[in-house]
Protein backbone atom coordinates (compact mmCIF):
# COMPACT_ATOMS: atom_id res chain seq x y z
CA UNK A 1 0.00 0.00 0.00
CA UNK A 2 3.00 2.44 0.92
CA UNK A 3 3.28 2.61 -2.89
CA UNK A 4 0.04 4.46 -3.55
CA UNK A 5 0.59 7.10 -0.54
CA UNK A 6 2.35 9.55 -2.79
CA UNK A 7 -1.60 9.23 -4.69
CA UNK A 8 -3.28 9.35 -1.62
CA UNK A 9 -1.84 12.40 -0.70
CA UNK A 10 -2.89 14.14 -3.87
CA UNK A 11 -6.11 13.53 -2.79
CA UNK A 12 -8.62 16.20 -1.15
CA UNK A 13 -9.19 12.98 1.99
CA UNK A 14 -5.23 12.80 2.99
CA UNK A 15 -4.08 16.67 2.07
CA UNK A 16 -1.62 17.54 5.21
CA UNK A 17 -1.85 13.62 5.56
CA UNK A 18 1.75 12.02 6.97
CA UNK A 19 2.84 8.31 6.67
CA UNK A 20 1.54 7.65 10.07
CA UNK A 21 -1.95 9.31 9.73
CA UNK A 22 -2.34 7.53 6.01
CA UNK A 23 -1.44 4.10 7.73
CA UNK A 24 -3.07 4.72 10.77
CA UNK A 25 -6.76 5.97 8.87
CA UNK A 26 -5.93 3.13 6.14
CA UNK A 27 -6.28 0.58 8.88
CA UNK A 28 -8.84 2.38 10.88
CA UNK A 29 -11.47 2.37 7.58
CA UNK A 30 -10.83 -0.85 6.72
CA UNK A 31 -8.82 0.34 3.39
CA UNK A 32 -8.57 -2.56 0.39
CA UNK A 33 -7.89 -2.51 -3.11
CA UNK A 34 -9.95 -4.14 -6.10
CA UNK A 35 -8.72 -4.33 -9.30
CA UNK A 36 -11.47 -3.92 -12.26
CA UNK A 37 -11.07 -4.51 -15.91
CA UNK A 38 -12.80 -2.21 -18.64
CA UNK A 39 -16.20 -2.00 -18.79
CA UNK A 40 -16.73 -3.74 -15.57
CA UNK A 41 -19.07 -2.46 -12.79
CA UNK A 42 -17.57 -1.05 -9.59
CA UNK A 43 -21.44 0.67 -8.44
CA UNK A 44 -24.34 -0.60 -9.53
CA UNK A 45 -27.23 2.29 -9.57
CA UNK A 46 -29.65 1.34 -6.32
CA UNK A 47 -26.47 -0.26 -4.49
CA UNK A 48 -26.78 0.15 -0.87
CA UNK A 49 -22.73 1.93 -0.61
CA UNK A 50 -20.86 0.89 2.47
CA UNK A 51 -17.38 1.98 1.39
CA UNK A 52 -15.98 5.04 -0.59
CA UNK A 53 -13.85 4.43 -3.69
CA UNK A 54 -10.65 6.16 -4.61
CA UNK A 55 -8.98 5.71 -7.60
CA UNK A 56 -5.39 4.70 -7.15
CA UNK A 57 -5.00 3.42 -11.61
CA UNK A 58 -6.77 3.74 -14.07
CA UNK A 59 -10.06 5.77 -14.60
CA UNK A 60 -13.59 5.01 -14.04
CA UNK A 61 -17.19 7.01 -15.16
CA UNK A 62 -20.13 7.93 -13.17
CA UNK A 63 -23.53 7.49 -14.83
CA UNK A 64 -27.22 8.21 -14.45
CA UNK A 65 -29.63 5.94 -16.04
CA UNK A 66 -32.14 7.02 -18.25
CA UNK A 67 -35.50 5.90 -18.39
CA UNK A 68 -35.38 4.70 -22.40
CA UNK A 69 -31.09 3.89 -22.18
CA UNK A 70 -30.27 7.21 -22.54
CA UNK A 71 -27.42 7.41 -19.86
CA UNK A 72 -25.58 10.29 -18.98
CA UNK A 73 -21.96 10.56 -18.08
CA UNK A 74 -21.34 13.10 -15.02
CA UNK A 75 -18.30 12.95 -13.65
CA UNK A 76 -15.05 11.62 -14.56
CA UNK A 77 -12.68 10.08 -12.22
CA UNK A 78 -8.60 9.55 -12.22
CA UNK A 79 -6.12 8.23 -10.10
CA UNK A 80 -6.87 10.34 -6.54
CA UNK A 81 -10.19 11.20 -7.15
CA UNK A 82 -12.67 9.57 -4.86
CA UNK A 83 -16.61 8.58 -5.09
CA UNK A 84 -19.35 7.46 -3.07
CA UNK A 85 -17.99 9.42 0.10
CA UNK A 86 -21.51 10.72 1.08
CA UNK A 87 -23.37 7.59 0.61
CA UNK A 88 -20.67 5.68 2.43
CA UNK A 89 -21.02 7.71 5.43
CA UNK A 90 -25.05 7.34 5.89
CA UNK A 91 -24.59 3.60 4.71
CA UNK A 92 -28.89 3.34 4.09
CA UNK A 93 -28.92 5.40 0.98
CA UNK A 94 -29.15 3.54 -2.60
CA UNK A 95 -26.79 5.00 -5.05
CA UNK A 96 -27.99 7.58 -7.42
CA UNK A 97 -25.08 6.25 -10.19
CA UNK A 98 -23.45 3.90 -12.09
CA UNK A 99 -19.98 3.65 -11.66
CA UNK A 100 -18.03 1.94 -14.58
CA UNK A 101 -14.20 1.56 -14.76
CA UNK A 102 -13.19 2.70 -18.02
CA UNK A 103 -9.97 0.46 -18.81
CA UNK A 104 -8.00 -1.52 -15.99
CA UNK A 105 -8.60 -0.03 -12.85
CA UNK A 106 -7.58 -0.14 -9.35
CA UNK A 107 -9.74 1.11 -6.37
CA UNK A 108 -9.17 1.49 -3.00
CA UNK A 109 -11.78 1.07 -0.66
CA UNK A 110 -12.94 2.91 2.56
CA UNK A 111 -15.10 2.17 5.16
CA UNK A 112 -16.20 6.31 5.99
CA UNK A 113 -18.87 5.65 8.39
CA UNK A 114 -16.26 4.54 10.61
CA UNK A 115 -14.97 7.96 10.96
CA UNK A 116 -18.17 9.12 13.22
CA UNK A 117 -17.12 6.45 15.95
CA UNK A 118 -16.85 7.76 19.16
CA UNK A 119 -12.67 6.84 18.88
CA UNK A 120 -12.49 8.27 15.51
CA UNK A 121 -14.19 11.71 16.86
CA UNK A 122 -11.34 11.06 19.17
CA UNK A 123 -8.62 10.70 16.93
CA UNK A 124 -5.83 13.14 15.98
CA UNK A 125 -5.55 10.79 13.06
CA UNK A 126 -9.13 10.43 11.78
CA UNK A 127 -10.00 14.31 12.73
CA UNK A 128 -7.80 15.36 9.81
CA UNK A 129 -9.92 13.17 7.72
CA UNK A 130 -12.90 14.07 8.22
CA UNK A 131 -11.82 18.10 8.43
CA UNK A 132 -10.43 16.86 4.66
CA UNK A 133 -14.15 15.48 3.65
CA UNK A 134 -16.07 18.23 5.23
CA UNK A 135 -14.19 20.30 3.02
CA UNK A 136 -14.59 18.14 0.09
CA UNK A 137 -18.07 17.60 0.61
CA UNK A 138 -18.79 21.49 0.59
CA UNK A 139 -16.80 21.67 -2.69
CA UNK A 140 -18.97 18.83 -4.24
CA UNK A 141 -22.01 21.12 -3.11
CA UNK A 142 -20.48 23.76 -5.05
CA UNK A 143 -19.77 22.35 -8.28
CA UNK A 144 -23.15 20.82 -7.78
CA UNK A 145 -24.54 24.15 -7.82
CA UNK A 146 -22.38 25.49 -10.48
CA UNK A 147 -24.06 22.53 -12.81
CA UNK A 148 -27.01 23.43 -12.16
CA UNK A 149 -26.40 27.17 -12.69
CA UNK A 150 -25.51 25.99 -15.98
CA UNK A 151 -27.91 23.24 -16.80
CA UNK A 152 -30.31 26.14 -15.92
CA UNK A 153 -29.21 28.22 -19.09
CA UNK A 154 -32.02 27.91 -21.87
CA UNK A 155 -29.57 27.65 -25.37
CA UNK A 156 -26.41 25.10 -26.14
CA UNK A 157 -24.46 28.28 -26.66
CA UNK A 158 -25.00 29.51 -22.97
CA UNK A 159 -24.57 26.05 -21.53
CA UNK A 160 -20.90 26.24 -23.36
CA UNK A 161 -20.25 29.92 -22.12
CA UNK A 162 -21.38 29.31 -19.08
CA UNK A 163 -19.04 26.21 -18.19
CA UNK A 164 -16.34 27.96 -20.16
CA UNK A 165 -16.46 30.70 -17.71
CA UNK A 166 -16.77 28.24 -14.73
CA UNK A 167 -13.26 26.53 -15.89
CA UNK A 168 -9.97 28.44 -14.86
CA UNK A 169 -8.25 30.38 -17.85
CA UNK A 170 -4.41 30.21 -18.16
CA UNK A 171 -4.06 33.20 -20.41
CA UNK A 172 -6.76 32.78 -22.93
CA UNK A 173 -6.94 28.59 -22.73
CA UNK A 174 -8.97 26.59 -20.39
CA UNK A 175 -8.54 22.96 -20.29
CA UNK A 176 -12.21 20.98 -19.99
CA UNK A 177 -11.10 17.30 -18.60
CA UNK A 178 -14.20 15.96 -20.99
CA UNK A 179 -14.18 14.54 -24.14
CA UNK A 180 -17.10 16.08 -26.47
CA UNK A 181 -19.54 12.77 -25.69
CA UNK A 182 -18.69 12.96 -21.87
CA UNK A 183 -19.24 17.39 -22.66
CA UNK A 184 -22.60 16.89 -24.60
CA UNK A 185 -23.55 14.59 -21.48
CA UNK A 186 -22.37 17.48 -18.46
CA UNK A 187 -24.28 19.69 -20.35
CA UNK A 188 -27.66 17.50 -21.01
CA UNK A 189 -27.54 17.85 -24.76
CA UNK A 190 -27.29 15.77 -28.08
CA UNK A 191 -23.52 15.44 -29.35
CA UNK A 192 -24.42 16.21 -32.45
CA UNK A 193 -26.00 19.76 -31.76
CA UNK A 194 -23.01 20.90 -29.14
CA UNK A 195 -20.53 20.11 -32.07
CA UNK A 196 -22.40 22.33 -34.32
CA UNK A 197 -22.64 24.91 -31.87
CA UNK A 198 -19.18 24.24 -30.77
CA UNK A 199 -17.68 24.73 -34.86
CA UNK A 200 -20.65 27.92 -35.13
CA UNK A 201 -18.75 29.90 -32.17
CA UNK A 202 -15.53 28.88 -33.77
CA UNK A 203 -16.61 30.28 -37.25
CA UNK A 204 -17.76 33.57 -35.62
CA UNK A 205 -14.42 34.05 -33.71
CA UNK A 206 -15.67 34.10 -30.04
CA UNK A 207 -13.30 30.22 -29.53
CA UNK A 208 -10.94 28.27 -31.14
CA UNK A 209 -10.05 24.57 -29.66
CA UNK A 210 -8.41 21.32 -30.40
CA UNK A 211 -9.54 18.18 -28.59
CA UNK A 212 -10.14 19.52 -24.83
CA UNK A 213 -8.09 22.54 -25.01
CA UNK A 214 -10.50 25.56 -25.59
CA UNK A 215 -9.30 29.20 -26.76
CA UNK A 216 -11.42 31.80 -25.11
CA UNK A 217 -10.97 34.87 -28.18
CA UNK A 218 -13.47 37.12 -26.80
CA UNK A 219 -16.76 36.90 -25.10
CA UNK A 220 -20.28 37.50 -26.52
Amino acid sequence: MEQYYGILRESDLFQLADDETIKHVLYCLEGHIRIYGKGEIIYQYGDMISNAGMVLEGKVKLIVPGTIGDDSSIKVAIPSDSFGCSHSCITDQPSLVTVIACKKTKILFLKMSKLFSQEAISCRFASLVTANLLRQTALANLEQNRRIHIMSRRSIRDKIWALLKYTPLKGDRCLIDMNRQEMADYLGVERSALSRELSRMKKEGFIDYRKNVFIVNKYQ
